[in-house]
């Protein structure tokens, strides 16, 4: 995990001769600090709950349609063996017209199945892209909300340190 945050070179410690308000100044320093620490924490938790909760829906709309093209692929073999079935007791002629039905039902069900499988396909690809866009509008106010509190931050110590220049 990146930490991200204020840090100060080690050289730059404020001396403990400093007068109250520098000492005051340098606890409220290290609660920013432990405040801006806890909020990164919780930002990227937050993003890893979402990215989790994401794949999550993605795994089982995945399996959710492979269940179904099973379902259906059963369900249009079944319906073939049943026509096959009959088609055995007739006569030739009416076992070439009904063959040739077969095979139209067959390619109709095919084409249903593509069509349903690129629907499942458009809707996983639109819940990806909606997931995506989430986590990037996330991640951008997370890093505009840091970004502000560290120019809050930096102001904050630029008027200590002014303060302490005038003592």
């Amino acid at each position: 995990m990146v930490k991200r945050g204020l840090i100060r070179p080690r050289g730059d410690r404020i001396s403990m001769s400093n007068s109250m308000n520098g000492a005051g100044n340098n606890v409220d320093e290290i609660r920013y600090r432990s405040y801006l620490t806890q909020l990164e924490r919780e930002q990227d938790e937050t993003v890893k709950e979402k990215e989790s909760t994401h794949r999550e829906k993605l795994s089982k709309l995945i399996t959710s349609q492979n269940e179904q093209l099973e379902s259906m692929k059963k369900d249009f073999d079944v319906r073939i063996s049943r026509e096959a079935e009959q088609l055995e007791g007739k006569l030739a002629k009416v076992r070439e017209r009904n063959e040739a039905l077969v095979e139209s039902e067959k390619a109709a069900g095919e084409r249903q199945a593509s069509q349903f499988h690129l629907q499942t396909e458009q809707r996983i690809e639109n819940e990806r892209s909606t997931g995506e866009d989430q986590i990037a509008r996330l991640q951008a106010y997370y890093k505009k909300a840091s970004d502000e509190i560290r120019h809050l931050s930096e102001k904050d110590r630029l008027r200590s340190r002014q303060k302490g220049s005038e003592t």
